[in-house]
Formats: C-alpha cells, structure tokens, sequence
C-alpha cells in the first residue's frame, strides 16, 4: 500500500463570492451597531437649553423644600469618569422620590460647555430606608468627562434646578 499525497482542493467558485458578502454583512453589523451606541449616547447628554426649560430657579433652601435633601457634595470620582451626587436627608418622603420616581432623578448639566448628564437608572440605594439627617450617595456616569474639579453645575430635580453648584475632586 502506497501513500497518496494529500492535496488541498480547489476553491469554489461560490467560495469566493461569499467572502465578499461576508465581509460587507460584517461592515453593515458595525455601523447599525455604531448607530444605535451613537443615539443611546445622546440620548443620555442632551443640550441644557433642553432641560432648563419649564424648570424653576432656586436657592439652596427651596432646593431642600422642594427635594426634602441638602445637596452636600458634587464630587469628581474614579479618575474622573464618575460623578458622586452626596446628600443629606431633611424630608424622608420628598427624598425618596429622587429614588423611585424617574422624572425626579437628579440631571446635572456642566455650566462651562453645556453638556447634560442624566441618571438613566436607580441609584444602587433605591431600596434603602432614608432617615431624616442620614448622609447618602449615589454614583453617575461623568459622560465626555464633562465634569472637573472647580467645575460650576447646574442640579435638576423635577421642576427645579440649582444653580453654580461647584464640584469638587
């Protein structure tokens, strides 16, 4: 018995036409997928002409009224790419809303370049007990690091906002 050398096979025809359309069925999956991260991305940093309308200007009093919370810190967190949103509760009920109602979850907007960041989702304490007095912290994303050390923020909740509020690192 002899060995038979092993030989490759030709291509097909239909081979190398389907390299091809593989190829353009990979470049139209990256675009739709470029697309559709492009938009949620947007939908999520909007103008602060947008946001600011309809809202009402307060001082850091009515803010407090309005919310039931003191806003203690804007800090700029984890190398910049988060923002730590610290408050101190006065009316358990009204602060509770920031956490279960989404039309009340905190929008901030970066004075200097207008770009708008929004808590598109429960903070990780959506389900904690607030006392009156008690500190607390939720955590957002500092989309296009908009937000800096000395940066002035204006604070959305609902249909008011506060203004010049300063973040800090």
């Amino acid at each position: 018995m002899t060995a038979q050398p092993i030989t490759a096979a030709a291509p097909r025809d239909g081979d190398r036409r389907s390299r091809p359309r593989r190829w353009r069925a990979w470049a139209v999956i990256v675009l739709v997928l470029t697309v559709a991260i492009g938009l949620a991305v947007r939908a999520t940093v909007n103008s602060a002409a947008d946001v600011r309308s309809g809202t009402d200007l307060v001082d850091t009093q009515q803010f407090a009224a309005y919310t039931g919370v003191n806003l203690t810190l804007l800090g700029v967190t984890a190398e910049g790419g988060m923002i730590e949103f610290r408050y101190q509760v006065v009316d358990p009920d009204k602060a509770s809303l920031l956490l279960h109602q989404d039309d009340r979850r905190p929008i901030l907007v970066a004075e200097d370049s207008g770009v708008t960041l929004a808590m598109l989702s429960r903070p990780h304490n959506h389900k904690a007990d607030l006392k009156a007095g008690g500190t607390y912290f939720f955590m957002m994303a500092n989309t296009r690091n908009a937000i800096h050390d000395g940066t002035k923020v204006t604070v959305i909740v609902g249909g008011v906002r506060l203004e010049h509020v300063v973040a800090r690192a």
